[in-house]
């Protein structure tokens, strides 16, 4: 964690992934206590029995938190188990690989950014190295920890939240072509392949009256909204729920392939997701 000016340094702590869901739900409900350390209970339940994380010079505290309840499409799991080849138990825990940039702004009027990455690691089309995707293969950090005298937490203006598309997108184009014979045929021809990547998740295109007119990914009342007034020793989790989706040309390609033409699907591409905040 990078130390702010005219703050007490404190460690960075970090909870990891394999808590259920539940528990951080629960320590949302879970009373304050004194700004000189952190909930009994609340530790208790995101830390192994028997260790205690501490914070040099403890101040206070404001602890942010990623839940990452989106799942994988049906189809897209298929796709890739008949090369992974996944047990049951797998399936089941699957969760899209997400990136976001957190901003908490302090009182004074700094800030300090942290990048949270959430889902199940290393998944992806086995014909891709892993390795060489940022992130992918990175620690999962869903929590983490920032001194009081907190303003306003909100996503990093001018950031997107990214999810992995963990397979190669075919491109194709309907094209006219003249036949041999002076007639004219209409078919699919490729026009390009794009690798496996974090995609940003855009939000739905809107009229004046705020009716949508293009479906994307995330809808203009389901965005992860700005939150102010924190008090010393809140928790603020923000909770992701949706699919991991990517079209497929029937008919055309057995891969995941789209049609450039068909703009509903290009601007759905990457699934669709909608987002929760909670304080306590």
């Amino acid at each position: 964690m990078t130390r702010l000016a005219g703050r007490p340094e404190s460690a960075p702590l970090e909870f990891r992934r394999g808590r259920s869901v539940w528990l951080v739900l629960v320590a949302l409900a879970l009373p304050l206590v004194s700004c000189d350390a952190f909930n009994p209970a609340f530790l208790s339940l995101v830390t192994p029995a028997g260790v205690v994380p501490t914070i040099e010079n403890p101040s206070g505290h404001v602890v942010l938190s990623v839940i990452n309840n989106a799942e994988m499409d049906e189809r897209l799991i298929d796709y890739l188990d008949a090369s992974l080849n996944f047990t049951d138990a797998q399936k089941r825990e699957l969760r899209p690989r997400i990136r976001l940039r957190i901003r908490a702004t302090f009182t004074d009027g700094s800030f300090q950014t942290i990048e949270f990455v959430t889902g199940t690691p290393g998944i992806v089309d086995p014909d891709f190295n892993a390795e060489s995707f940022t992130d992918l293969d990175q620690n999962t950090l869903d929590n983490a920890v920032v001194v009081c005298d907190v303003a306003s937490v909100q996503i990093e203006p001018g950031t997107e939240v990214e999810v992995f598309i963990p397979v190669e997108l075919t491109e194709f184009e309907l094209v006219e072509s003249q036949t041999t014979g002076g007639g004219t045929v209409v078919e699919f021809e490729e026009r390009q392949r794009i690798p496996p990547q974090f995609r940003g998740l855009q939000v739905d295109d809107v009229d004046e009256d705020g009716n949508t007119i293009l479906q994307r990914n995330v809808g203009i009342r389901n965005v992860p909204t700005p939150i102010g007034g924190l008090l010393c020793g809140s928790v603020v989790a923000i909770v992701i729920n949706g699919a991991l989706s990517v079209p497929f040309l029937d008919g055309v390609s057995s891969d995941p392939s789209y049609d450039v033409g068909d703009e509903a699907t290009v601007a759905g591409i990457g699934g669709r997701y909608e987002f929760q905040v909670f304080v306590q």
